[in-house]
């Protein structure tokens, strides 16, 4: 063990806490906080301001005592214009039950917590979480304060307190709720919202038997989906991957076939966004296998498999995947779950315009964005604003720097109100292919708006 681990060790018993009274409250096993102290792993980042407030230390103090360059949440990350202030401790982020965090793998991003993207010194963008409290507190007078600030109030679980309702309905009620808040504000103010339920049903679920308890499961799954859903459109790959494991592990265990299909095809889209072509490719295989035969359920495998094909380069594969897609959408009806029901031959369209600029066919691409863009509902905001941003990337290609900036200008307006991660990652990987147009006027602006609404470090 080395000093500073010792030092962590030394402070953790300091404030009282023996290695299992720490895992216990951080959700995680005795045997990864052995692995912290003794060098051989460090904590997620979405466990840093949570152990930082337990240790009562700051989070550049804590990466410190854990040998850290840098931590996930360094206090030299302040918006621009802004001194440097010290972080406060971050808020105590939801805990879902202990069931659902194991030897430090969970991902949770929790009310006191939101990601944002960060200008690094060497120009690159990139994403970190930090405690909401303590960035609106430093960046209240900031541009990016208005990335964070509500825009609605999300459904409440007083709700579920309703006489005479049972609480599954209500639960089901406030989840659509909150579906309808994610399609037009995205990610940002639905997750803590997503992760009280989540709690409130873990409790639930010990209180109850027989088929109360198995539709509360159920339902469970549906959240901890929704939960991975939102956190993949913040950015955060790998939480949503443990929502969506859950999320199966949970559907199974309430024996829901469709349910557990469509889960496992978001799967599969999640492994797309995380550049996993074959993981893509096989997971849309599998939930096409416990997908009902010619259901929309199996086009939604086709669809995201397709994907995975022109990842892997194979053209072919990926537009027969997405014509079958096409054929299933347009010759079958929803079942009676509705899930999948905003699969339709415009969505089709619009995910193989992103494939086809993986596959080098820019101009095909932009065409298809345009397409997906005119035909999308006034209400899907953010999903316009992900279609915009996709379409630039293109556009630079087959149009010009000029045009490209334009568009990422005006999906930079939809990340802003949104907080969507997806967006934002989009809008900073074309900012690094602009910088060789940096003079030109529409790039010059679109890379000063995207710099205005980052933090800095510093």
């Amino acid at each position: 063990m080395t000093a500073k681990r010792q030092h962590f060790a030394q402070r953790r018993q300091a404030m009282g806490f023996t290695q299992e009274k720490l895992a216990e409250v951080l959700g995680v096993d005795r045997s990864t906080v052995v692995r912290w102290e003794s060098g051989r792993s460090q904590p997620q980042p979405f466990q840093w301001p949570r152990l930082a407030e337990l240790l009562q230390v700051s989070v550049a103090a804590l990466a410190d005592m854990l040998a850290m360059t840098q931590g996930p949440v360094g206090e030299s990350m302040v918006p621009r214009q802004l001194s440097a202030r010290p972080l406060e401790p971050a808020a105590q982020s939801v805990d879902v039950g202990s069931d659902a965090a194991g030897a430090g793998s969970a991902m949770t991003l929790g009310s006191g917590e939101v990601r944002v993207g960060c200008r690094a010194s060497d120009g690159r963008i990139i994403f970190v979480t930090m405690p909401r409290r303590s960035l609106l507190r430093s960046a209240a007078a900031a541009t990016g304060a208005m990335m964070l600030a509500p825009t609605a109030d999300m459904p409440s679980t007083k709700a579920l307190l309703s006489p005479g309702v049972h609480p599954v309905e209500n639960l089901r009620k406030l989840r659509k709720s909150l579906v309808e808040c994610d399609n037009v504000l995205g990610p940002r103010d639905v997750i803590a919202s997503v992760q009280e339920h989540l709690h409130l049903i873990q409790q639930l679920r010990h209180e109850s038997r027989g088929r109360d308890r198995l539709n509360l499961i159920q339902l469970q799954a549906e959240y901890a989906e929704f939960c991975s859903w939102l956190l993949q459109d913040s950015g955060d790959h790998r939480a949503a991957q443990y929502w969506a494991d859950r999320a199966v592990d949970w559907s199974n265990a309430a024996g829901n076939d469709d349910l557990t299909a469509y889960i496992t095809a978001r799967k599969a889209q999640l492994a797309g966004d995380m550049k996993e072509p074959v993981d893509a490719v096989d997971i849309a295989e599998s939930a096409r296998r416990l997908a009902p035969a010619g259901s929309r359920l199996s086009a939604m495998g086709a669809v995201y498999g397709a994907h995975g094909h022109a990842l892997l380069g194979d053209e072919v594969a990926c537009h027969r995947a997405y014509d079958e897609a096409l054929e299933l959408v347009s010759t079958t009806t929803n079942g009676p779950t509705g899930r999948g029901r905003w699969l339709d031959a415009a969505y089709v369209e619009a995910q193989r315009a992103r494939s086809l600029a993986a596959l080098g066919r820019y101009d095909a691409a932009v065409v298809g964005f345009d397409q997906a863009i005119r035909a999308l509902p006034a209400s899907f905001r953010r999903d316009r604003g992900v279609y915009l941003a996709r379409s630039a990337g293109a556009q630079l290609r087959a149009v010009g720097p000029e045009q490209a900036a334009v568009t990422a200008t005006e999906a930079l307006s939809v990340a802003v109100a949104t907080g969507s991660g997806r967006i934002f990652s989009e809008l900073a990987s074309l900012d690094q292919q602009l910088q060789r147009w940096a003079t030109v006027a529409e790039v010059s602006l679109f890379r000063e708006a995207l710099d205005s609404v980052m933090l800095h470090e510093v």
